[in-house]
């Protein structure tokens, strides 16, 4: 089973909480903000990946910790 990971790069503050946490699925780029490792799709302002049930304890982390509510995991 897969999980959805949706993030909205525009809105990062550049915190590297989720790179931190889930270092397989996000980076920091150039710019100092997250990006998703392996993007799937884009829709608006979302990008979007596919994660790995076994990881769902630090996406999850992820998607709690991140201070502007970016990351959504489904």
């Amino acid at each position: 089973m897969k999980i959805r990971i949706a993030h909205k790069k525009s809105e990062c503050i550049g915190c590297a909480l989720c790179a931190e946490v889930a270092g397989d699925y996000f980076s920091m780029d150039e710019n100092g903000e997250a990006v998703l490792r392996t993007i799937t799709a884009k829709r608006g302002p979302f990008d979007y990946a596919d994660g790995c049930v076994v990881d769902l304890e630090r996406l999850k982390a992820a998607e709690e910790g991140c201070p502007v509510d970016i990351i959504h995991i489904q």
